[in-house]
């Protein structure tokens, strides 16, 4: 929805201002990227508007969650042969 003569759309632009204000505002301003990231997520940013407020890339997110859920899953893994024993 256009909100000027020009038809740019001011809500979007507001919405990140306000999500960056509320990360900074947070626990999660001093936090690592991925969390930070998540923070947005339960605010409802999509993924580019995160990657932009956060000043990364949606392939750095993607990337950097993908290493996180295998570093968990390996993880689990291990604990899981080690209570077997």
């Amino acid at each position: 929805m256009s909100n000027d003569k020009q038809g740019f759309d001011w809500n979007a632009v507001i919405a990140r201002c306000l999500a960056y204000l509320c990360l900074k505002n947070s626990k999660y301003a001093d936090a690592q990227l991925l969390e930070q990231a998540g923070f947005l997520e339960r605010l409802g940013l999509p993924i580019a508007d995160r990657a932009d407020v956060l000043g990364s890339s949606r392939d750095s997110l993607g990337v950097l969650a993908r290493r996180a859920k295998k570093k968990t899953s390996k993880g689990a893994k291990k604990n899981a042969k080690r209570k077997g024993r």
